[in-house]
């Protein structure tokens, strides 16, 4: 059984290049409603993938437009999605992005935002403490990033986290070694559907959406073409 897994930033009309149009996300979401698909969660997707018809929405960076702009709409179509956040940066802005050239500056949700977030049923993962390259700092420093913001997601909002999500992406043997010693599942933004049977747990690949509709449609019909790419590059820590 082979699952997409959705990736989303923010949703907001402010033009930023990690930004997704409002609109257009509400039509993407219409349409998976109107075509029978279901979200499942990260805990689920062992057990309960029964159906093609099934996927996992997630947000990276946990920026607060997620909550005013997106939940609205996930609640209004019955779906659930998981935010990814940046537990150093909790309450703060996308430092992150500041070299960019088209920087935005955005906002990230407060712990009462976030406690609003998993109210409405929604779930949350750890996408590192400070949002650095793990590949390139030390193993010291990695541990760290790794364990601290789960620690601090477990205690501060009294929810279990499973999941992470690399920041950038960037993953390598050393990195995916220590990411398997604190949690269960970990996401890439490497493009492909899931699959139970042949992909890493810790290497789930997901599909970056894009900003127009067809192509929204077009991703979710990929299978063969991008997993045969993305798989050979993953073998490496199978």
């Amino acid at each position: 059984m082979k699952i997409p897994i959705l990736l989303y930033h923010s949703i907001s009309n402010d033009n930023s290049s990690m930004s997704l149009n409002i609109n257009f996300f509400e039509n993407q979401m219409r349409y998976l409603k109107n075509n029978g698909f279901e979200t499942v969660d990260f805990n689920e997707i062992d057990t309960r993938l029964k159906s093609k018809k099934q996927i996992i929405i997630t947000f990276d960076d946990g920026y607060k437009d997620i909550l005013t702009n997106a939940l609205p709409i996930l609640k209004k179509y019955n779906f659930k999605a998981t935010s990814f956040f940046v537990t150093n940066l909790i309450g703060q802005n996308n430092s992150w992005d500041v070299k960019k050239k088209s920087y935005i500056k955005k906002e990230i949700m407060n712990p009462s935002d976030i406690l609003q977030w998993i109210s409405s049923g929604m779930h949350i993962g750890s996408h590192s403490h400070n949002h650095v390259d793990l590949t390139k700092i030390s193993e010291e420093k990695l541990l760290y990033e790794l364990e601290f913001s789960k620690k601090f997601l477990e205690d501060k909002f009294d929810n279990k986290n499973n999941i992470f999500c690399y920041p950038y992406g960037k993953v390598n043997e050393n990195v995916h070694y220590h990411t398997k010693k604190f949690y269960s599942k970990a996401v890439t933004t490497n493009r492909s559907r899931y699959s139970l049977k042949r992909h890493n747990t810790h290497l789930i690949p997901r599909i970056d959406m894009g900003k127009n509709f067809s192509s929204f449609k077009l991703y979710l019909k990929l299978e063969t073409i991008y997993e045969d790419i993305k798989y050979k590059k993953n073998e490496l820590y199978l």
